[in-house]
């Protein structure tokens, strides 16, 4: 899948809650290309400044190819989404993508489960968006600090049942999205998980219990992780699997869970990877 590097060009910066911003773009070369899961790494000043001086990858939360349009999901909480949101329509944006490996939907899986945290939910977006093109039916289980870290349901595909969870009880489930998915489990074919660390561990540890009453559910997680170049060359984003040592930029975001050892101590703010 070939990289571009495209000057892509502002549509709109819509808040859609207190913290979390819906960001379109026009991309033509990279939405022709990019598949969910994939992320684009961001030049986030003017092309004459150094500051912020790294790129921010951040997950294709929708793609339109058809239009030539790419989105991103963002929550403001550093200099680079925060430059990010305030850049007019018609503004310039420097991006290189796409980037990683995406999700797939196994043909043969008709029930997808989702379960994303915070920001994480964004490539499940886009993944959630080409759902009915496969005949796939998906519920999408989504967990948040509090009702600001939930994207409203509109901005989702409207065959998508849509559940929430917050940790202080403001939206939804009160306590961890997590706890929601053994209600869900046994109808699931596939899971597709996607949140800060923590939650997905807990998915990581949740899923045996779960798999040894319903059965075993092939489920593909999507890391994060912080990110020097995206092109696999730095190593700043390297973790421990059964299967080695691997770069989450180059040979993830998306892993097959059952492959991740959790063995690694670097931390990422967000999945866009704010700072």
């Amino acid at each position: 899948m070939r990289k571009r590097l495209e000057v892509a060009h502002v549509i709109r910066n819509v808040q859609i809650t207190k913290r979390l911003w819906w960001c379109e773009y026009i991309a033509p070369e990279i939405a022709s290309s990019a598949l969910p899961g994939q992320f684009a790494h961001v030049l986030c000043s003017e092309p004459d400044q150094l500051d912020p001086l790294l790129r921010r990858p951040l997950s294709f939360s929708r793609i339109d190819p058809s239009k030539g349009h790419v989105a991103f999901l963002l929550d403001t909480v550093g200099r680079g989404t925060t430059w990010l949101v305030q850049q007019p329509a018609g503004g310039e944006i420097d991006m290189l993508g796409p980037l990683g490996a995406p999700f797939e939907f196994q043909s043969s899986k008709s029930n997808v489960l989702m379960v994303g945290g915070g920001i994480g939910l964004a490539p499940l977006i886009a993944l959630a968006d080409t759902a009915p093109q496969h005949g796939i039916n998906v519920r999408l289980l989504v967990g948040g600090r509090d009702a600001e870290q939930i994207t409203p349901d509109e901005w989702l595909h409207p065959d998508v049942t849509y559940l929430i969870s917050t940790d202080d009880g403001t939206a939804g489930h009160h306590g961890f999205v997590t706890d929601l998915v053994p209600a869900h489990y046994n109808w699931s074919d596939q899971i597709c998980v996607c949140g800060p660390t923590p939650m997905m561990q807990a998915m990581a540890q949740l899923s045996p219990q779960l798999a040894k009453k319903h059965g075993n559910v092939p489920i593909h997680t999507s890391l994060e992780a912080r990110m020097g170049c995206a092109m696999g060359v730095c190593y700043s984003c390297v973790v421990k699997t059964t299967e080695g040592v691997k770069r989450v930029c180059h040979d993830g975001p998306v892993f097959d869970q059952n492959h991740l050892t959790w063995e690694w101590d670097h931390e990422a703010p967000g999945h866009d990877q704010q700072s």
